[in-house]
């Protein structure tokens, strides 16, 4: 654990809803070690953007309930924090690229101002003067391929376009040190080349400055180029976890191997496949395996079970029956 940034075991995140609790994240367990890449992969409305703002802890309370679970930032319990811990989490500790910069960015205030109260409240430029911070946030501002960064600082966020907001909300996670940098579709709005760059910045930052990064994808390419290891999540499980490229080298949920045939074959070799089905009622979730509706190789077992967790080979689990039955754990369960 001396190395572990991030360690979650356990838990669950439920939604209230007027039809009951939503369960959108269901006894999952994850980690992170300090200096290492991590992807979380999944189709929209998976949990993973539940999941890390409860990191953070970043949810009204109002509207979730978290039955069970522990998330450990650093050794410390995050669930256990109070006020004032929670805000050295966020000044310090762990910062998040929002996918929607538009609600990311207040728009009340100019974006030099925004920049500015990040920096100064961060505690890390303890006697910078005020010329001293704003070279820093014009630094952080040409860092993310902004031009002009005078102009930037005195724009209110509606007089930027939407690629220039998303730039920024990555600016202003990148402009003090954290430890982890969570990144949840940082690109969505950006062009390919523009994309590729901030790709590689994430990436060298984490491995120059030691820090970590958990990347929030849809897309297996961008995993495939950014990461060491990638959790694939559905329906708020983890159905597959492994290092990139055991994982592309060995898919073996049927989900994982079904977003493989989701991808498009440029090369020739037929049309993508998609996965037939939808993601489940999570106020009604499957009482077995969530992704049993949707799986060919699905048996009874499969709908009145939850999988176990299976190490195929060594650091590849997979939660799925086929692999239970061959190492040999046949009707092992995993959470009752």
């Amino acid at each position: 654990m001396d190395g572990r940034v991030l360690n979650i075991e356990d838990l669950s995140i439920w939604y209230k809803t007027y039809r009951g609790h939503s369960k959108v994240v269901d006894h999952i367990d994850l980690f992170v070690d300090r200096g290492e890449k991590v992807g979380l992969v999944g189709e929209s409305g998976c949990g993973k953007t539940t999941t890390m703002k409860t990191i953070l802890r970043v949810i009204d309370p109002s509207i979730i309930d978290i039955p069970n679970g522990k998330i450990e930032f650093n050794g410390k319990s995050v669930l256990g924090m109070n006020k004032e811990e929670l805000l050295e989490l966020r000044r310090k500790g762990a910062s998040m690229i929002s996918q929607s910069p538009m609600s990311a960015l207040n728009p009340v205030f100019t974006i030099g101002q925004q920049l500015m109260d990040i920096i100064k409240y961060s505690g890390q430029y303890p006697g910078a003067s005020k010329q001293q911070m704003v070279e820093v946030a014009k630094e952080a501002i040409t860092s993310v391929m902004l031009s002009d960064p005078e102009r930037i600082m005195e724009s209110y966020p509606h007089q930027l376009s939407g690629g220039m907001r998303q730039r920024i909300c990555i600016a202003s996670s990148l402009v003090t040190t954290r430890d982890l940098l969570i990144a949840d579709e940082p690109c969505t709005a950006l062009d390919v080349t523009i994309q590729d760059q901030i790709h590689r910045m994430l990436r060298e930052l984490v491995e120059e400055k030691g820090r970590s990064l958990i990347m929030i994808t849809h897309s297996l390419g961008v995993a495939r180029e950014l990461v060491d290891r990638i959790y694939i999540m559905y329906g708020g499980n983890i159905v597959e976890r492994c290092r990139t490229k055991d994982l592309f080298r060995n898919p073996s949920h049927p989900y994982t191997i079904g977003l493989m045939e989701c991808v498009p074959r440029l090369s020739g070799g037929g049309l993508s496949a998609g996965i037939y089905g939808y993601v489940p009622d999570y106020v009604n979730p499957p009482e077995g395996c969530r992704f049993c509706p949707r799986c060919k190789f699905a048996t009874e077992q499969c709908r009145t079970m939850r999988p176990p967790h299976v190490e195929i080979e060594p650091d590849h689990f997979v939660s799925c029956f086929q692999y239970a039955k061959t190492a040999g754990e046949g009707g092992a369960a995993g959470h009752e």
